[in-house]
């Protein structure tokens, strides 16, 4: 069955408000599952260390925001990651997000949870691929494609994933695109609570 809304969710497996939107999008999908579908996509939020300039403290600012962030999405995310064992880039584990989704969405998704698991409350640096592959493991994917998928497939369909982010100018996470089979069109991007959500998808059905 064709459902009546598509949502284009732009997320990056180091953001922490993608993070906090988790639960959200939880609830979202049990109270109005039968509304929408979802399509997945990776937005680059951090190809290096360079987009820290010459700010001296380097990647330990984004633990100090964490705490605030925290605040805003209810629940405590651990910031001290970023000063003692910070990720180089979120490359390396969004290209891992696309290459567990070619074993299903189902096993991608929860391979996608348990490796943000790790890093917003275990401090484990989930760019480096000795830890993105024992989560891999742990979500039960099969190693030897998911380890050809990740050298191969799974880096173009993120390269792809950044060509279609820069075509509509994605710059905030998460970001919201929502879609009717009438051909309406309408834009979330921030953490944006459950209510919000259902109104932007009832808004577009009218």
């Amino acid at each position: 069955m064709v459902k009546p809304v598509k949502i284009i969710y732009f997320s990056d497996p180091l953001c922490s408000y993608c993070w906090g939107s988790e639960p959200i999008l939880s609830r979202l999908k049990r109270e109005r599952g039968e509304l929408f579908t979802i399509e997945y996509k990776m937005g680059g939020l951090m190809p290096d260390w360079s987009i820290f300039g010459s700010n001296p403290e380097g990647p330990a600012i984004v633990g100090r925001h964490w705490p605030e962030a925290s605040e805003k999405i209810g629940f405590k995310i651990d910031g001290s990651v970023w000063t003692t064992d910070p990720p180089a880039s979120s490359y390396p584990p969004s290209i891992a997000f696309k290459a567990a989704m070619l074993q299903g969405e189902e096993r991608g998704l929860q391979f996608y949870f348990l490796l943000r698991e790790k890093l917003f409350h275990k401090r484990v640096n989930i760019a480096k691929t000795e830890n993105i592959m024992d989560v891999a493991e742990s979500a039960g994917l099969n190693m030897k494609s998911f380890v050809r998928d990740f050298e191969g497939r799974g880096r173009e369909l993120f390269e792809e994933d950044l060509d279609f982010a820069k075509s509509l100018s994605i710059d905030l996470f998460p970001t919201y695109i929502f879609s009717s089979l009438s051909g309406k069109r309408s834009r979330l991007a921030g953490f944006i609570d459950f209510k919000r959500l259902v109104s932007a998808i009832d808004e577009i059905l009218l």
